[in-house]
Order: C-alpha cells, then sequence, then structure tokens
C-alpha cells in the first residue's frame, strides 16, 4: 500500500512562498529544521542536474525554486512539487501533472510525445507514480510481441538429455536426472531483470488499481528473473526497440519519484531543467508541423572569428539556433528559438535585449532575416487551444525582424494534442511574418 504523505506545492519563478511555517504546521518540526530540510533538497537538486548553484531560495521572504520542476523529497513522509512556469498550480484541475511528465519524458526519453500513449480521461489519477507505471506497461504491451530474448548457458537436471551431461553423471545420475549444460533462449536477462526490478519499485506507489494491475501482469509475465546488476550491458542492436523503457525501468530504479533514501547524494524524484524541455518539444513540434526535412536542429554557423592575444590563435565563431526552417515554396525561411525566461517582467510583457543581440547573431550567421524567439506562455485563467501562438512583441533592425511569441502548451498530454500543437505552431510561426496574428 502506498505511504500517505503530505506535499507542498510551488511554482518555478513564482513569488516567494512562506513554506516552512505551513511544513512547521503541518508536520509540528521547528523552522530551523524545516528551512534545513528545503535548502537540502536544493542541494540534491542542484546535484542530480549539474547545476552549480542551489535552485531553492529560504530567507525571509519565504523559499521559491528557479530553474527546475518536479517532485522531489523533502523528507520520508513529505514531498514538494514544483510546477513549470508555463504550467501553474491549479488545484481544480491536477492536469498540469500530466503535462509536466508527459513533456520532461519526451526531453530525457524521446519516447511518449512520439508514442501519445499516456491517456487523459477525467478519472484518471495523475500523480507522478501512477503516470511512470502506466508508461511503462503500455510500453511493454507494444513491444511484448517481439520478447526481449538472448542465448545463455545452464546447468540442470533432467532424465531427459537436451544438452551436454557428465560422462560421470549416465552412469551414476543424481535423484533429479542427468546433470547437463544446455544453451537456453528465454526472456531471464539482466535488461528483463531491471524492467520486473522497476515494476516493483513501482507497484508500492500506484494509486490507480488498473495502472497497478498492469504492472502485476508485466511482473508475472516476465518472472522469474536476477535482481538486477551493477553493471549493464547495453542493449544489443536487433532489440534496439526495447531501449527506451529500460532507460525508464532504470530511472525509476534510480528514484524517479520513488522511494526517498536520505543521505544519498542524488536526488530522489522526477527532477528537470525545464528550458531544456521547452527547448526539446519546440524541436520535436517543429519537425512534426514543418516536416523534418525542412528543419535543420542545433547547426553550428560561423559568425565571425576570435584571436587569443596570448598566443596569436584564432579560432572560428559559431551559434547554434535552435530550427532553421527552410522555405518549401509557400513559405519564407525562417528561425526558430526556444526562450525561456526574460520577457515577462513587472508584470509587461516584452523581449528582452540579451534575446535581441543573439537573433541579430543567427541572423548574420544563417542569413535569414525572419526570426521568431519563441516563450512558453504564461498560464491564464483558461487555456487556449494547444498550440495557439500570440505575437506580444517585434523588433525590426534594418532588414531583420524579430517576432516574440508566446505558445500554450497546457492540456498537451490529451490524446492527440501534439500534433495539433505542431500544427498550430507551424501556422502560427509563418502567420507572425505575414501580419495574420
Amino acid at each position: 500500500m502506498a505511504h500517505t504523505r503530505t506535499r507542498f506545492s510551488l511554482v518555478e519563478y513564482g513569488a516567494p512562498v512562506d513554506l516552512s511555517r505551513a511544513i512547521v504546521d503541518a508536520i509540528g518540526v521547528d523552522r530551523t529544521k524545516v528551512n534545513s530540510l528545503l535548502l537540502e533538497a536544493g542541494n540534491r537538486a542542484a546535484s542530480s542536474l549539474g547545476l552549480n548553484y542551489n535552485p531553492i531560495s529560504v530567507d525571509a521572504k519565504g523559499t521559491r525554486a528557479i530553474d527546475f520542476a518536479g517532485l522531489i523529497r523533502l523528507a520520508p513522509s513529505l514531498e514538494l512539487e514544483v510546477a513549470p512556469k508555463f504550467l501553474g498550480l491549479d488545484a481544480a484541475d491536477a492536469r498540469w501533472r500530466e503535462d509536466f511528465f508527459f513533456l520532461s519524458t519526451l526531453s530525457r526519453h524521446g519516447c511518449l510525445l512520439a508514442s501519445e500513449r499516456l491517456s487523459a480521461s477525467g478519472g484518471t489519477p495523475r500523480d507522478l507514480p501512477t503516470l511512470v507505471a502506466r508508461s511503462i506497461t503500455s510500453m511493454y504491451e507494444a513491444r511484448k510481441r517481439r520478447p526481449l530474448r538472448i542465448y545463455r548457458k545452464v546447468r540442470e537436471a533432467d532424465f531427459f538429455i537436451d544438452g551436454d551431461p557428465d560422462p560421470v553423471d549416465l552412469i551414476f545420475p543424481s535423484p533429479d536426472g542427468f546433470e547437463q549444460e544446455l544453451i537456453r533462449f528465454d526472456r531471464k536477462n539482466g535488461w528483463n531483470g531491471d524492467i520486473v526490478a522497476a515494476a516493483r519499485e513501482l507497484l508500492p506507489e500506484v494509486s490507480d488499481p488498473s495502472a497497478a494491475s498492469s504492472l502485476v501482469r508485466l511482473i508475472e509475465d516476465l518472472s522469474p528473473q536476477n535482481a538486477p546488476a551493477n553493471r549493464r550491458k547495453p542493449i544489443p542492436a536487433r532489440h534496439r526497440a526495447w531501449k527506451p523503457l529500460h532507460e525508464l525501468s532504470i530511472d525509476v530504479l534510480g528514484g524517479l519519484g520513488l522511494n526517498y533514501k536520505q543521505g544519498q547524494a542524488h536526488a530522489p524524484g522526477y527532477l528537470v531543467e525545464t528550458w531544456r524541455v521547452w527547448e526539446d518539444l519546440l524541436t520535436v513540434a517543429a519537425r512534426l508541423g514543418f516536416g523534418r526535412n525542412a528543419v535543420v536542429p542545433q547547426r553550428g554557423y560561423p559568425l565571425g572569428t576570435k584571436t587569443k592575444i596570448s598566443t596569436g590563435a584564432v579560432s572560428k565563431l559559431s551559434v547554434y539556433p535552435d530550427c532553421v526552417i527552410e522555405s518549401d515554396g509557400t513559405r519564407p525561411r525562417m528561425l526558430l528559438d526556444a526562450k525561456y525566461k526574460g520577457h515577462v517582467e513587472k508584470g509587461q510583457l516584452r523581449i528582452n535585449e540579451a534575446d535581441i543581440y543573439e537573433a541579430l547573431a543567427f541572423s548574420k550567421a544563417t542569413g535569414c532575416s525572419l526570426v521568431a524567439l519563441a516563450y512558453p506562455a504564461q498560464p491564464g485563467d483558461v487555456p487556449q487551444p494547444v498550440g495557439t501562438c500570440t505575437v506580444f512583441e517585434r523588433a525590426v533592425v534594418d532588414a531583420v525582424q524579430i517576432a516574440g511569441i508566446q505558445i500554450e502548451s497546457r492540456q498537451i498530454s490529451k490524446t492527440g494534442a501534439l500534433r495539433v500543437f505542431a500544427a498550430n505552431i507551424a501556422t502560427g510561426v509563418a502567420a507572425a511574418f505575414t501580419g495574420s496574428i
């Protein structure tokens, strides 16, 4: 059975919240201890994400989280969830968690947004362990017709000779039969062992009966397996379809929203750098919306040179726009660059100067005069259709046109929503330079 836990919430980049007082009132420990738990959680998040600073700050104004989102344990029965700024927190509709997991799984594994296997029925629980469980079981169901099997040597005893017995055993068999060495081609291997172990780890955390039943069926189907090994061999090329499921299972065993183990350096929970999630989402959507062949992602373009004065060494200076969208005859050549923060200041929507300067550098290096800077839309009271593009500011420098665009991403976990998102982006970005929006 799942343990009862108390969960507190923050919104990334939100105003400071007096979270310490709320936790003190809930669990009855002193404020100093609570502040220590929050800062320690921030340090684990920094270690997990490779940050060189603590993304959770605690001061007299309150607690604030920046540059990450996800779920992390503060103590065995205490959790902190940080919602991405573009999804926000909605007490009436917790769909943001499903959207968040959907997007972050794309960024880390690249499998769910392509397969769109997360259902979004109104009665489905949306806690993260249940969503992970549904992901693992649906991915397993899609692959089980071509099982992940390998050849392995085993020693067995049987009166039916199927392998290579020892000559002495033929004369003096054991009570169970002839000891013999056989080659088995079956599903007992380290990769399936990891998948089963991940399912077992998830099972006590899952609150949805149907998801729990699916995990039990998976465990029964693949058992028996040996315990997971610390050293893992790469999955053979012939079984590469199993790689996303295996990687997700490894994440579960590494603490993906699951058991809190006090004192460990890694951050238990599901944590992501939000800017990276946004960038990956836009790249996938651009390929879907404009066509894979039309999109050139993350290629370096020479801008100039750098000279090191002490040695005289000259090196190239290159820039890397997220997506160059080539012309198809009906639309012009454009640049699409993902931006995550810095466009909302003191309640005003604006393109900040650093983003304009970077856009000009991209334009010069690529020879493209149309640059779309794509920011996640701020959550409003009522979500717009997923993928809705809204131009909030334009900048013109000589022949270069720069459009700041907000894009709605809430409810992207609904069935079919990814393709709608991609289609709306393709239409909206092109329209930004024709004056249609």
